[in-house]
């Protein structure tokens, strides 16, 4: 695959599904941490093929960079299969790849969407949950630096699914807890799982 800047390395699961998932990662971290490798189970489980990107940035990227990388993610992914639906997943920075993919595209508003750790403090990102027609599914620690309680309450109050695990700081993961950090994976497959079989609309 050939992003703005060149190659983008990237795992193609396929199992011959009819939808398509296309999972951008964080910043300097894989599909494969457990934040962003369990959803990808959960997926995988519900019959969705995944388009996995690797992290390609060692600093956060011009919107207009993330933008041309996370389209060349759908086009490539869209020629590999005849799909009926292409949804989107993030963690932290891939999430605001996934809103310059909603903001620029309105054929987004209407994909399901998961959200790992979005960075909800920013405006953009906002806007783009903002301007959702399907529901999404949220996840967030609650010790995580871009928590915002009110805009997830706003969130829940539309009709998006909202996960917050307690102590959790921005990778999933609770410091000092070992055995509380090792229950997440399964909170995380079950809410996905739960998530892709209950589609509903939300309110605007």
């Amino acid at each position: 695959m050939i992003g703005a800047a060149g190659p983008i390395g990237n795992t193609f699961l396929r199992q011959r599904g009819t939808r398509l998932a296309v999972v951008l990662p964080g910043l300097r971290a894989g599909w494969m941490t457990p934040a962003v490798y369990y959803p990808v189970l959960g997926i995988l489980d519900e019959g969705l093929d995944a388009l996995c990107l690797d992290s390609i940035y060692d600093q956060i990227p011009a919107r207009q960079r993330l933008l041309d990388d996370a389209t060349a993610a759908v086009r490539e992914g869209r020629a590999a299969g005849n799909y009926q639906q292409v949804m989107l997943a993030g963690k932290s920075l891939g999430t605001l790849a996934m809103t310059e993919l909603i903001l620029r595209d309105s054929q987004f508003t209407d994909a399901p969407t998961i959200w790992l750790t979005p960075l909800l403090k920013n405006d953009r990102v906002a806007a783009a949950l903002q301007s959702l027609d399907t529901p999404a599914l949220v996840v967030m620690g609650s010790e995580d630096a871009h928590h915002d309680i009110e805009v997830l309450s706003g969130l829940e109050a539309r009709g998006h699914r909202v996960l917050v695990l307690a102590r959790a700081h921005h990778g999933l993961a609770i410091d000092g807890d070992a055995r509380g950090s090792a229950q997440i994976p399964c909170r995380l497959v079950e809410a996905v799982l739960d998530y892709l079989r209950a589609p509903k609309s939300v309110a605007h």
